[in-house]
């Protein structure tokens, strides 16, 4: 029994309970942890972690949108929002969001069915001031009266942006579903109408103000029925000793209230009537695709955590080696993917789901496809369960957790937190969810009893369904909130007979035993005085650049290796992008069965398409991991091209690329905005005409092409030492020769490899590109609002960017989302095209982007009025901030390898960037930034010097009377006429293809026909007209090492905006939309 230890109250810290067993632990988490329970009933646990250079915090309140009233579906939802917007103690609004920002923190919040979480991450030295903030809203929200109008407004926002995304569509279907009265058919956004309806019912011919107060009354009833102590759990990592983040969080959080409601609310009665069950429904999607999902309802298995009865079946349904459903299914020319295992919070309604992606002809067979699913059923049933899958399975969670790494201290406080409400014992808070401790054959086929098609519901979704597969007399409905259509129809006797059959299918067998699990785990641990901060290029020919880092700080049996193969071809014309694309997935199509027995085994793969040539990255337990690596570049190289498998990838190709353009606005507006900077791009839609001519002869033509002239840039970084000792281990001069051997390239010559650079605008620039949103139903458009600086390499230039886009950040949020209510969708962040450097805003909204652009630039003009107000102390604090978020570490292996990574890729090899930043923000003035400011962020100065380009996306839905031009932000006569007047004329010569000039500096864009999303006659009049920015120079230093003298910066320039790895950029920096895998 866990054993806890009563501590009385002293002095001003209230009594509390202390768990004082011990807590089990991967072995290389060197944290201490406290497990706490105080008088009112909040649970706590309470991470020391010297070496944290971030602290955070999470509290989760085991309530959620399944516990609203019913009528006023989204009350939880909106209480997330409005429980934050000021407390007793801290007033402000936004005085959370302020100094969490300035301290160099982020802080977020969401609502599911049956939980609600809080989190932040800070400054280790601010977590002081952060704890109170907190504890605050939970114990003295006020819930501003003047707020609820605005905050309804920004859950309406929210509701608007996933109105056309599809899985919310088709989950609102399923769950509105459900058993009369069962609170799983909730609509848990909420909106305008369902929140404000609360008061239009409660009084006729109600004041929009007397609506509002009702709401807000409303929501203040509820919050008070459900929000209690008992029912939060809250997580706390930093650095102080246990002892003083004890006394940091008992006095504050001891003060909400206890209302002695059930602590762990749960919704376990049956969520499907029988008349529910054994049914098949058809969804009508916004993009154009197939899929199936097969679900069957879960019992009550809180307390099997230790037996994970859903979780050992899913192993053997979601298999996808030989023998599995999945290669029987793809083998037919059905299915492009399939995923197994159970869905929903453990207190939830809990299902058993296979989902997967449909070819056409899947779709039209999709009774086969269940059929199969339920032959391998029978086959699970029939067959003998040997104990090597148990132990198997076992043995490897137990890997997982015994290597268990860091990661970002705000996902690990929300881990926690809400692994404190489950059952588990205080012992096994960090492996219950992890370890399987006991094998149970009679619990496992007790759950899969249940897996019976009587229990099943079918779901198919499609953007147009034929009559022939929905069936004739099929009465098509409309859901209430998002005006999804379905139709619903009962499984016929005669699939029913099917279903029920024993398995004949002899192409379904039980996996046999995976050869990709580790055997030697051993760490080659070397102690440092401090870990190095950058790799070693150990290896520099003309045809391989090799990069090397041998792990000094993580210890754990594991590498990561990414292989970049440049080639000049890759890219080089639309077919050329499109044969390199559809030649990446027909090798992870053929792959499919090997690579899935190494994800289980805790190594991980990928094979990518990029527009300097292609991208191969392999990770996990270094044991076997060059095994993996070999198999992937020889089937890379030796690749024989099936016409069926063609067939589907080419149909998987062609919707991918389609419904692109039916994607999120402002992912859209940003990745255009990136396209326009771009000297060459191929769109998607520029591309799909090449798609129908590529036969197998052409791909396998063009496998010989791209691999038999490249340039190999490498980078292993971990378990592996330099020196080779024998072929059978990945160290790191191994690589480069499993590399050249498999492929046996010849070199490129250094005029071939790709350089990637950027477009320059010109001093006083304003351009504005618009463009409409191929989907008609979408009610959203979208600005990307970009502010060109310059070059990368101008350090000073480059922090005085991150300082202001670290200023920018929370003003933009509070001003532009918070008080003007734009949308749910603002943000503001440094933005990175192929090393050219600027201030990126975007706003999604309802309203016509000319006039979010107007509020943008006003909004900047009011925050250079704010700068230049800053004192002495605030401007000091502004820098401590940004620094703390360029010195924080890498929490682990992979977070360090992108890191390496992204500067590799960006060409400049600037490993020491972040530390020579540091040193420059913290010598930098406001007078410094001021003027960096004025000249090329804020309108009223800087008309004539900014360098300023955005992206309106329209909605169809807009009005033509909105569609006004964009307002001129000034008229002065830029002070070199000439090149203005050139700069008219290119703009005059294309006003029949879309470009107009609007006045001194501006140029509006217009769409033309083919354009398709970009790249139309009058962009590319544009883009030819722009100077290129020179390439990426790179840095020369000691990571260098021996190979310096030879090294010529190879790839220096390589990473193009759009492919750069995110993960290696700069806290909040936007690197560009990733369209180079498109």
């Amino acid at each position: 029994m866990s054993a806890w230890k009563d501590v009385p109250t002293a002095d001003e810290l209230p009594g509390y309970r202390v768990f004082v067993g011990d807590v089990e632990k991967p072995s290389l988490d060197d944290r201490q942890y406290s497990l706490l329970e105080l008088h009112n009933g909040l649970r706590a646990v309470l991470v020391h972690d010297p070496t944290a250079d971030k602290a955070a915090a999470c509290l989760a309140v085991t309530t959620g949108y399944m516990l609203d009233p019913d009528d006023a579906p989204g009350l939880a939802h909106f209480c997330e929002h409005m429980v934050s917007k000021g407390s007793g103690p801290y007033p402000a609004e936004n005085d959370f969001l302020s100094f969490i920002s300035t301290n160099g923190g982020s802080r977020n919040a969401a609502t599911g069915p049956t939980y609600t979480e809080y989190w932040f991450s800070i400054s280790p030295t601010a977590l002081a001031g952060g704890l109170p903030r907190l504890a605050a809203f939970f114990h003295a929200p006020l819930f501003t009266e003047s707020l609820t109008a605005r905050e309804i407004n920004a859950v309406d926002s929210e509701f608007k942006r996933n109105l056309q995304n599809d899985s919310r569509r088709g989950l609102q279907i399923t769950k509105s579903l459900s058993a009369p009265g069962h609170p799983w058919a909730k609509f848990g956004t909420g909106n305008y109408a369902s929140l404000s309806g609360v008061g239009r019912h409660s009084k006729v011919d109600a004041s929009e103000e007397e609506v509002l107060q009702e709401t807000r009354r409303r929501l203040v009833d509820w919050w008070r029925e459900q929000y209690c102590a008992s029912r939060m759990t809250l997580a706390v990592v930093g650095r102080e000793a246990l002892g003083e983040l004890t006394s940091m969080v008992v006095p504050h959080f001891s003060k909400i209230i206890n209302r002695g409601l059930d602590p762990r609310p749960a919704f376990k009665e049956d969520v499907w009537t029988p008349e529910q069950s054994g049914a098949i429904l058809f969804i009508e999607t916004v993009k154009d695709y197939h899929t199936f999902s097969l679900s069957f309802p879960l019992p009550d298995l809180r307390e099997q955590y230790g037996k994970k009865p859903a979780s050992f079946l899913a192993h053997f349904l979601g298999h996808e080696g030989p023998g599995s459903v999945c290669a029987y299914l793809k083998k037919k020319g059905w299915l492009l993917s399939l995923s197994a295992g159970p869905s929903g919070s453990s207190r939830a309604p809990q299902f058993f789901q296979l989902q997967g992606r449909l070819t056409v002809d899947g779709y039209m067979h999709y009774q086969a496809v269940v059929e199969a699913i339920f032959n391998y059923i029978s086959l699970l049933r029939s067959s003998p369960l040997p104990l090597y899958h148990f132990n198997e399975i076992s043995a490897l969670a137990a890997t997982r957790f015994r290597f268990k790494q860091k990661s970002q201290p705000h996902s690990y406080a929300s881990v926690l937190a809400h692994a404190l409400a489950e059952p588990y014992p205080p012992e096994w808070l960090l492996s219950g969810a992890y370890l399987y401790r006991d094998w149970d054959e009679a619990l496992v086929r007790r759950v899969l009893d249940g897996f019976v098609p009587e229990r099943a519901r079918v779901i198919l979704e499609a953007k147009m369904h034929r009559e022939d597969v929905v069936g004739e007399n099929v009465q098509w409905e409309t859901e209430e909130w998002y005006g999804t259509r379905y139709a619903v129809r009962k499984m016929d006797g005669g699939l029913l007979r099917k279903l029920r059959e024993g398995n004949a299918n002899d192409e379904l067998f039980l996996p046999a035993p995976n050869p990709f699990i580790p055997e030697d785990l051993s760490v080659d641990k070397r102690e440092v005085p401090e870990p190095g901060k950058y790799p070693l290029l150990v290896k520099c020919t003309t045809l391989t650049q090799l990069w090397h880092k041998k792990d000094d700080q993580f210890w754990v049996p594991k590498a990561h290796v990414r292989i970049d193969l440049k080639s000049p071809i890759a890219y080089v014309t639309p077919r050329h992008a499109m044969l390199t694309r559809v030649f990446v997935d027909l090798v992870d199509d053929a792959l499919a069965e090997v690579t899935y027995d190494a994800d289980l085994a805790g190594l991980s793969y990928s094979l990518t398409n990029q527009i300097e040539g292609l991208t191969v990255s392999v990770g996990g337990y270094n044991d076997k991991l060059h095994v993996l690596l070999r198999a992937v570049l020889e089937k890379m190289r030796g690749l024989q091209v099936e016409p069926d498998r063609l067939r589907v990838v080419k149909e998987k190709v062609q919707r991918e690329y389609e419904n692109f353009y039916m994607g999120q606005p402002s992912s859209l507006s940003e990745c255009y905005a990136t396209w326009l900077f771009m000297p060459t791009l191929w769109t998607p839609a520029g591309k799909l005409p090449e798609l129908s001519l590529i036969t197998a002869d052409d791909i396998e033509r063009h496998r010989d092409d791209i691999l038999s002239r490249v340039f190999i840039e490498a980078l292993i970084n971990g378990n592996a030492s330099r020196e080779a000792r024998t072929a059978m281990y990945l160290d790191a001069l191994n690589i480069a020769d499993i590399a050249e051997n498999a492929l046996k390239p010849r070199p490129l010559l250094q005029s071939e490899i790709t350089h990637q650079r950027s477009l320059v605008l010109r001093s006083g620039s304003d351009v504005v590109s618009r463009k409409t949103h191929a989907n008609p139903k979408e009610v959203n458009s979208s600005l990307s609002y970009y502010l060109q600086f310059g070059v990368a390499s101008d350090v000073k230039l480059r922090c005085t960017l991150a300082l202001i886009a670290h200023m920018t950040r929370e003003p933009c949020y509070s001003i532009l989302r918070t008080e003007e209510q734009l949308g749910y969708v603002v943000a503001s962040a440094q933005w990175s095209v192929s090393g050219m450097l600027g201030l990126g805003i975007r706003v999604q909204s309802v309203h016509d982007p000319a006039f979010l652009e107007s509020r943008v630039d006003a909004f900047l003009e009011t925050l250079g009025n704010r700068l230049t107000r800053l004192s002495a102390q605030e401007f000091a604090a502004q820098k401590d901030g940004l620094v703390v978020k360029k010195l924080e570490r890498v929490k682990n292996l992979g977070e360090e390898t992108a890191r390496y990574w992204g500067r590799i890729r960006s060409g400049d090899y600037d490993f020491l960037r972040r530390e020579t930043d540091v040193s420059v923000i913290r010598e930098l003035t406001l007078g410094d930034v001021m003027q960096v400011y004025d000249t090329l962020v804020r309108p009223s100065s800087g008309h004539l010097t900014r360098k300023k380009l955005s992206v309106h996306l329209l909605s169809q839905q807009l009005e033509a009377a909105a569609l006004t031009s964009p307002p001129a932000v000034s008229a002065a006569k830029p002070p070199n006429a000439n090149a203005d007047v050139a700069h008219a004329a290119t703009a005059d010569s294309v006003s029949a293809n879309g470009a107009v000039q609007l006045g001194a500096k501006r140029i509006l864009l217009e769409e033309d026909e083919d354009g398709a999303g970009g790249g139309g006659t009058a962009e590319s009049v544009f883009k030819a007209g722009l100077a290129c920015a020179p390439a990426v120079t790179p840095v020369r230093s000691p990571a260098l090492g021996e190979c310096g003298a030879g090294f010529a910066g190879a790839s220096a320039g390589a990473a193009g905006g759009a492919s750069t790895d995110a993960a290696g950029s700069a806290p909040g920096e936007k690197t560009g939309c990733g369209t180079s895998r498109l």
